[in-house]
């Protein structure tokens, strides 16, 4: 956090919303919290888009324990985001609970809403703030998530077990419970619920431990597709000489599968570059040669990700300077494409499909791309640079459905996740 301040100071605050935006993850100290409230309090701010409402969400995401003395400054200055106060409050209230009452708390919101399918109907924000108060109590409640965890669940019609299992699985990984490994491998596998398998990538990746590497290498060439999909955050976020040789040894047994190449195959390239490592920069360099000269997106952003990630490490390869030079032509064109479309609704939809699916719009029907261009420009008024407040009741979003926002993510994946 020290760095990105560090940047905004030098280089300004104009274009650092996205910086900012990243700060939100990163831990936070008494120093980094003040200036922040500092920034919050100059009148000047509220020039930039979205910079201060950044700069809430960094402090909103901040550890309690450092939080909890500066509740009143934060809440008293001039550009802390208004839809912000009230969750901010009783995020921090609950750090009064004891063990016993988080309990309470987190199964008495899973009854009342063991009802509601639609992810948005659902304050899962509220419930994640409870699981972050209990873990504090850390390995007390070990026996409890283990026993939760090992329950064989037939049906979730009307089932509390609906939130309260995924909810478990992520106190599992701010626990940091190795003891709970091979539960969470078994439900990745077993499972097609894009919510409750989210929960288990990210608690294996916060458990962090090289028995995580070894339970997904064990069981990945057996596994369903969707579990390999899903693994690859853990081998991107556990950074160590065991997960770059693991993902080698991944990428090259994708390659001798009879079907060819597989779609988790570029997930796993994508997961080993962010190891930073030699060995891996050549794993996926020579797959990328062997793919030839016919990109299609996703290679095309492997591509520009390995020219990237060299860049970083100052290493250089054959292909480096030609592969950088295309990387550098598509944005231009995709540039100046984008410049043609102005503010025409159907030309950036059709451009935004050539974009995800590497296809020109000729090979889609005209009826199909024009549809509901209205409908869909429509709902998109209702979306201002700044995010929606706190609950906000739309259209009836599932579990595993795309986002309405249109940012073509899951929903729980997206907007979901303005505030969790």
């Amino acid at each position: 956090m020290p760095l990105i301040i560090k940047a905004i100071e030098t280089f300004g605050r104009e274009n650092a919303i996205t910086l900012m935006g990243q700060g939100t993850v990163l831990p936070h100290t008494d120093e980094t919290i003040d200036w922040i409230v500092d920034e919050l309090n100059n009148e000047e701010n509220d020039q930039f888009i979205n910079y201060t409402f950044n700069l809430s969400r960094a402090l909103f995401h901040a550890d309690a324990s450092i939080l909890l003395p500066k509740e009143s400054a934060i809440l008293k200055s001039l550009f802390f985001h208004r839809d912000l106060h009230f969750a901010f409050s009783e995020r921090l209230k609950m750090h009064s609970w004891d063990e016993a009452t988080c309990w309470k708390e987190l199964e008495d919101f899973c009854e009342e809403n063991k009802s509601i399918k639609h992810i948005n109907e659902v304050n899962l924000g509220y419930a994640k703030w409870i699981v972050e108060s209990l873990a504090r109590f850390g390995k007390d409640c070990e026996e409890k998530v283990l026993s939760i965890l090992e329950e064989k669940i037939e049906d979730l019609t009307d089932n509390p077990m609906i939130w309260l299992e995924p909810m478990i699985v992520r106190l599992a990984g701010e626990l940091r419970l190795e003891s709970t490994i091979d539960l969470l491998i078994d439900k990745l596998i077993a499972e097609e619920d894009d919510l409750l398998n989210v929960e288990c990538a990210t608690a294996l990746s916060k458990i962090g431990t090289p028995s995580v590497i070894e339970a997904i290498a064990d069981v990945y060439p057996y596994a369903p597709s969707h579990f390999c999909l899903f693994v690859c955050d853990p081998l991107q976020q556990i950074h160590s000489e065991l997960t770059v040789r693991t993902c080698i040894d991944l990428l090259q047994l994708e390659e001798e599968e009879e079907e060819g190449e597989s779609g988790s195959q570029i997930f796993i390239a994508s997961a080993l570059l962010d190891q930073f490592a030699l060995d891996g920069i050549e794993a996926v360099r020579q797959l990328l040669l062997d793919q030839g000269s016919d990109y299609d997106t996703e290679h095309r952003n492997l591509r520009d990700k390995l020219v990237q990630t060299c860049a970083i490490l100052d290493e250089r390869f054959p292909e480096y300077d030609e592969w950088e030079t295309a990387g550098k032509a598509d944005k231009e064109e995709f540039e100046k494409r984008l410049e043609k479309c102005g503010n025409d609704p159907g030309k950036l939809m059709r451009l935004a499909l050539e974009k995800m699916t590497g296809k020109s719009t000729d090979a889609f029907e005209d009826e199909s791309v024009t549809s509901h261009e209205d409908d869909y420009f429509l709902d998109q008024e209702e979306h201002s640079l700044e995010p929606p407040s706190l609950i906000e009741k739309r259209q009836k979003v599932g579990r595993n459905a795309p986002c309405p926002c249109g940012s073509g993510k899951k929903f729980k994946k997206c907007c979901i996740n303005i505030l969790g």
